[in-house]
């Protein structure tokens, strides 16, 4: 264990770093996010096919694995990532696999429209972002925060976020610029001018400065939770956020196409503005900030009613029930993606916390496409939207007592077991 070190303004600093910490995870994911291939990359990549339906022909064939970025490929990836992340740390895996993306990114420089230089970029972006980048800010800031944590996690999730909605803008302006192989070469240089210098700056752990997380000592009588892999995967807790998270992220899912093909019997003209942009991002930072606060399973109680409630305006069928379905569900979608994180953090711990959140995201990944294909289905079979939205009503509400039933943090059977001896 680190020696103590004793700094006459010790919660200053270790608020600072833990922060600061924050800052230099979200700059770094603007360039390496998301889990598979970055969205730059992908950009750029399709910037560089010329109009012709050979290329979108054997594009068609590398898109088949890199629209596994929110698929199965990257959350395989992202399992061993996160064990090498609980055994050397986040800055270790962080400093192997970012190089592996910049090696993409300068790769890429040397691709024509699909060609060999194209498919090794993209292995190499999608290995060094999945197994040396997804788990690492969220490691790295569950070490560092405790009664902030919920906060923390959602400074870089917002940053990716607003990064998505400018990634085009900016990719079309270096297209158009610079021309594609300028653009492909200064993106890979400022990758490696700026993504190494930045993980340098990441830290495991406060204690490896006589720290503590949020800088302040924890109170002596307070033992908190930590969890090996194996324990936290036979706990009911561990399964069910594992229900909750899924029953969320399917009915989210499903019903965005749904949505879309069912008849209202209303003039869709009448909902002139999407408001789901800048909502998820108040969202997140909002419910972050109440997880803080409150016992976290019952923020994430009310976002499942939340989503709930948005399902039963979606039934009403008017113009006014479609519009707060978009708001309601935005804030039931964007507001969980740092919440259920941290809860995994308070539930379970910081010593195998990135493997426990890898392996919740396996357990909820394949409901998505499941969701997406029963809710069509039923759709085609009832000739009707009612019956599809109430076994989406339904879902809600499993994933709302999911979450209650969740129960508060526990200590881990070891740590029971030592405290009784």
């Amino acid at each position: 264990m680190a020696t103590e070190r004793r700094y006459p303004y010790g919660l200053l600093e270790g608020v600072f770093r833990g922060w600061w910490l924050a800052i230099v995870l979200a700059a770094i994911g603007c360039l390496v996010s998301r889990s598979g291939l970055p969205d730059l990359a992908h950009g750029l990549m399709m910037a560089s096919l010329p109009d012709i339906e050979e290329s979108f022909k054997l594009w068609g064939k590398l898109a088949s694995t890199t629209n596994l970025a929110n698929g199965m490929l990257p959350s395989l990836l992202a399992l061993p990532g996160a064990w090498l992340v609980d055994r050397y740390g986040p800055r270790r895996v962080a400093l192997f696999g970012l190089p592996v993306v910049v090696l993409g990114y300068l790769t890429l420089v040397g691709a024509a429209p699909v060609n060999w230089a194209m498919y090794l970029s993209v292995a190499l972006l999608t290995v060094g972002a999945s197994v040396g980048f997804t788990s690492v800010p969220t490691a790295a800031l569950n070490h560092w925060f405790h009664r902030h944590k919920a906060t923390a996690m959602a400074v870089p999730i917002v940053a990716f976020t607003l990064w998505g909605w400018e990634m085009d803008r900016v990719t079309d302006f270096l297209v158009e610029g610079l021309g594609w192989t300028l653009a492909a070469v200064t993106v890979g240089v400022v990758a490696l001018a700026l993504v190494m210098p930045l993980a340098s700056q990441i830290t495991n752990r406060p204690e490896d400065h006589g720290l503590h997380p949020d800088g302040k000592a924890p109170e002596p009588d307070v033992v908190l939770p930590e969890y090996t892999w194996g324990e936290a995967v036979r706990t009911r807790a561990f399964w069910l956020l594992a229900l909750g998270d899924a029953c969320i992220v399917a009915i989210g899912i499903g019903l965005l196409p749904l949505s879309s093909r069912v008849e209202f019997s209303l003039d869709r003209s009448a909902v002139q503005w999407d408001p789901t942009t800048w909502i998820r991002v108040v969202a997140v930072l909002a419910c972050a900030l109440l997880a803080d606060r409150m016992p976290i399973r019952y923020v994430l109680l009310g976002l499942a009613l939340v989503m709930a409630a948005a399902v039963a305006l979606l039934m009403t069928g008017t113009a006014v029930g479609l519009f707060l379905f978009q708001i309601m569900s935005a804030v039931a979608w964007g507001g969980g993606t740092a919440v259920s994180v941290a809860a995994r953090g308070i539930h379970f711990g910081r010593g195998s916390f990135a493997t426990i959140v890898a392996t919740g995201a396996l357990v909820v990944l394949p409901l998505q496409p499941l969701a997406t294909f029963g809710i069509l289905n039923l759709l085609d079979l009832t000739g009707g939207a009612t019956i599809p939205l109430l076994v989406g009503l339904a879902v809600c509400l499993a994933s709302a007592w999911a979450y209650w039933l969740v129960g508060a943090p526990r200590l881990a059977p070891s740590q029971r077991s030592n405290s009784a001896d």
